[in-house]
């Protein structure tokens, strides 16, 4: 996103491993392709907000698993290096399907947690795992209590507890307003966990639309909902302000307020969205809809001209 110290270090490992060509996994690493992900976890110091963010992000890319495993030979008392495996595990899990060494992943969890007793990051990597599990409420208190006592509020844990108290997972419509409202007060503005209400909103909307039927056909009016309708309104109100939304990945709550806006016929409000966006584009929640990239271009044009026809009165 707007992490230029990542992106950068995104930049030269992408030319390491280029230069590797089809010889990554026999590399002889002493530290080389390694060095620009270690500094970047290493730098935000106790900011765990953003380290989360890069955490997430690097494990993300195709290479993380092998880069995480040399990582591990080379220094095998680096919590970092237990973590972006963790991650990245659980990224393959996620996104292909693959079946997860959960035993042995919690393992690598609890082993971090040892390593670096501050850091949340492994306590949401655990968190992950009791989601994949579908793990009985009693076994996942416990964890989370742990993530809160070190960093109160961890978007990522979060984002992984909505989905676990959700009526798909392990929870209902009624739990998942619980859990919103446990926090609604008292989280701060502009803060990580800000966008959690309208990503719960979307959540429901896409599952109507999925479930299809004449359910899906008036799925449009979940929108004009006066609940619904105030979320994103209070969010249009604030969320594009410059220096409102303050966490790692704000931009990707800005991608989600523009989609739900156009979701919801608003192109003409979205485009003061799209201008705070400043051109950089998630996939999700695009992705929903076809190629993230397409999307958000056609939907930035769409609002462009409803902005141009309204300005022009």
């Amino acid at each position: 996103m707007d992490d230029s110290q990542l992106a950068r270090a995104l930049a030269h490992l992408e030319a390491q491993i280029a230069a590797q060509g089809n010889n990554l996994a026999e590399a002889n690493d002493r530290g080389a392709l390694t060095y620009p992900v270690e500094q970047v976890l290493r730098d935000p110091g106790h900011d765990w907000d953003r380290r989360m963010h890069r955490l997430l992000v690097l494990s993300a890319i195709p290479e993380a698993p092998v880069l995480a495993r040399q990582w591990r030979n080379r220094d095998h008392t680096s919590a970092d290096a237990l973590l972006m495996q963790v991650f990245a595990d659980l990224h393959q899990a996620r996104a292909t399907g693959a079946a997860l060494d959960t035993e042995g992943t919690v393992s690598l969890c609890r082993r971090a947690a040892e390593l670096a007793p501050l850091d949340p990051a492994p306590w949401v990597a655990l968190l992950s795992c009791q989601r994949l599990q579908r793990a009985p409420g009693r076994a996942v208190q416990p964890v989370w209590d742990e993530v809160k006592a070190r960093d109160r509020w961890n978007r990522e844990a979060h984002r992984q507890m909505l989905h676990y108290v959700s009526s798909q997972e392990c929870g209902s419509n009624a739990l998942t307003l619980q859990f919103l409202d446990s926090f609604a007060l008292s989280a701060p503005l502009g803060g990580p966990v800000t966008a959690l209400g309208l990503t719960s909103s979307l959540d429901r909307y896409r599952r109507v639309l999925t479930a299809g039927g004449m359910p899906a056909l008036t799925a449009h009016r979940h929108w004009i909902q006066p609940q619904e309708a105030a979320l994103i309104d209070q969010a249009l109100e604030t969320w594009p302000q410059p220096g409102f939304l303050t966490h790692a990945a704000a931009l990707a709550d800005l991608n989600l307020l523009a989609y739900v806006l156009m979701e919801a016929t608003r192109p003409r409000e979205a485009w003061p969205v799209f201008e705070a966006i400043s051109a950089v584009a998630t996939s999700w929640p695009w992705e929903l809809d076809g190629d993230p990239l397409q999307q958000i271009q056609k939907e930035h044009r769409r609002a462009f001209r409803a902005w141009t026809r309204y300005s022009s009165r």
